[in-house]
């Protein structure tokens, strides 16, 4: 597996682009699984799955995207406070406004 990367790394360099950092590729990442959400490619309680909750953030539209995603999947009901129905109108409208905002740069 480190053959792979190194070579993908070599591409990227000799291409000009670069590396992002681990928080920036997290927030690109976000804006996907935001738009694999709408596009019904994965459900709410799969966004549970990772660690989400605690990616930083530096939008308003990401904020309000991670302050929905819990943090474990068989307890959202409590960690929430609401109804799943809610909790899913809500998710997918927050969903919307990430990837409707203007792109945090090159890759989103």
């Amino acid at each position: 597996m480190p053959a792979i990367r190194d070579a993908f790394e070599q591409a990227l360099a000799e291409s000009g682009i670069g590396l992002p950092d681990r928080g920036l590729a997290r927030r690109h990442a976000l804006r996907r699984m935001a738009a694999r959400l709408i596009d019904g490619e994965m459900t709410p309680a799969e966004l549970a799955t990772d660690d989400w909750w605690e990616t930083e953030v530096e939008t308003e539209a990401e904020q309000s995207f991670v302050a929905l995603i819990p943090q474990c999947d068989c307890c959202i009901e409590y960690t929430l406070g609401l109804d799943q129905q809610t909790w899913a109108a809500q998710l997918r409208n927050a969903a919307l406004a990430l990837t409707s905002s203007p792109p945090i740069g090159p890759g989103c």
